[in-house]
């Protein structure tokens, strides 16, 4: 844009002062501190609605205009002893450059947005880790059993009775807590007060009234309430026996 000016001046058959051309496209050097600030501020914007991006465009588009006569000013004073005016600059800027300051901001802030959204879009959701063991505790001990080996948690307040093959514990936490910390793909609510790992149920049978007794590998029964019924069936091996 300076080597434009300097082939204007040669067009013109007129003076051309470097530091004058400079002067006037201060606009173009203030984007060089105000793009990485906006871009920091875009950044922490988790959400951007209409009115946010609105916002986005305008707040640095008022700041980069008010910015340019102070420091036009500044420049005037130091290189041609104030000669250009404040009213002047300020309709120079409001007529020349007003349209451009509107147009890039645009453009980064909406740049910004799309591009955001297709990385969100392609980013994998994040997947919740559940353990593979728990540290429970046994009197005075504290023990840690395969989560795998779970066959059913039941309430037992305060505590819950979480139920291995061979053996029983007790452990401090509640039916909620554990329900959140399992993989829900293996274990399932079957009745308000009892949790079951699916792979360890071998068959299920109707007892015609809604509910079901589940037959579990330890050769336990348990009842399974209509209520979970139907979230049950789904998830059920299909391959497994179903007695009714």
């Amino acid at each position: 844009m300076i080597f434009q000016d300097y082939l204007e001046a040669l067009r013109q058959g007129i003076s051309f002062y470097f530091s004058e051309s400079i002067l006037f496209k201060i606009i173009w050097f203030l984007f060089i501190p105000i793009l990485p600030v906006l871009y920091k501020r875009l950044r922490r914007q988790k959400v951007m609605s209409s009115c946010s991006t609105v916002l986005f465009i305008m707040v640095p588009v008022i700041v980069h205009y008010l910015i340019i006569p102070v420091v036009f000013l500044t420049f005037s004073l130091l290189l041609y002893g104030g000669r250009y005016d404040l009213y002047k600059i300020l309709t120079y800027t409001l007529a020349n450059d007003l349209s451009i300051l509107i147009l890039v901001y645009s453009t980064f802030v909406l740049g910004f947005r799309y591009f955001s959204q297709v990385a969100s879009a392609k980013a994998p959701p994040e997947e919740k880790v559940y353990p593979e063991s728990l540290v429970v505790n046994n009197g005075k001990n504290n023990c840690i059993i395969p989560v795998s080996e779970i066959v059913q948690i039941a309430a037992a307040s305060p505590y819950v009775a979480i139920q291995l093959k061979n053996r029983k514990y007790l452990h401090t936490a509640t039916l909620r807590s554990m329900t959140n910390i399992l993989d829900k793909k293996d274990f399932i609510r079957v009745h308000k007060s009892a949790i079951v790992n699916i792979h360890k149920v071998i068959s299920f049978k109707s007892r015609l009234n809604g509910d079901y007794d589940l037959m579990l590998e330890t050769g336990e029964e348990i009842r399974l309430s209509r209520t979970y019924a139907p979230d049950f069936k789904k998830r059920f091996n299909q391959g497994k026996r179903v007695t009714t």
